[in-house]
């Protein structure tokens, strides 16, 4: 039990870390798309390189990115990071996981979209389109109805890639290929049943 509890906290201690600064979002943001420097990163996002390496620093202490490249610059050497990734996981490997295996990647993917959400609430884009959506609906289904969600959000999984091929097709036939940043994250999960408060007894 307490090793759980342990790997919980340290999942929110991280979620948490990486919320704590927008520039921090963006240097992860960044770094799980692609290598760069601290110099880089500030060079893109119009910030001093002495702080974002200072929340580069703290993205390698709390191991979500490591160093991968170091190369001789004027007399210095510049760093050059990129964010851990997990492997991909097929739903057969994930069904011979342990629960603690599968937390692994399941960690990694919400540390991606706090990111990605920190972000885009930081410059304004979250809610700047009528049509974006979020919704979280709390229920309770049988073993049926669990499944049918399973098939649903895998369904949407593949449609959603369809619409990606079928824009990008579009976008090349067009002379100025405008696009449009986009997250789209799907997820359903079983959450621990709330404890009731015992009746008071007269």
């Amino acid at each position: 039990m307490p090793p759980a509890k342990t790997e919980t906290a340290t999942m929110e201690t991280t979620l948490a870390a990486i919320v704590a600064h927008p520039t921090r979002a963006r240097c992860f943001s960044i770094l799980a798309e692609r290598t760069a420097s601290p110099v880089e990163i500030a060079q893109e996002i119009n910030k001093d390189v002495g702080h974002v390496g200072y929340h580069v620093r703290k993205l390698q202490e709390l191991k979500l990115i490591e160093l991968v490249d170091e190369r001789p610059v004027r007399g210095a050497v510049e760093h050059f990071y990129r964010a851990i990734e997990r492997p991909y996981v097929s739903e057969e490997e994930f069904a011979g996981q342990t629960v603690a295996e599968r937390e692994v990647f399941t960690r990694y993917i919400l540390q991606l979209l706090v990111a990605d959400i920190a972000r885009a609430m930081d410059e304004h884009t979250f809610d700047a389109r009528e049509n974006r959506a979020i919704l979280r609906t709390p229920m309770l289904v049988d073993e049926t109805g669990f499944q049918e969600l399973a098939d649903l959000h895998i369904e949407m999984y593949e449609r959603t890639l369809d619409v990606q091929a079928r824009a990008a097709a579009r976008m090349t036939e067009t002379e100025d290929g405008a696009s449009i940043n986009t997250v789209s994250a799907t997820m359903f999960f079983e959450t621990p049943e709330r404890r009731r408060p015992n009746p008071k007894r007269s």
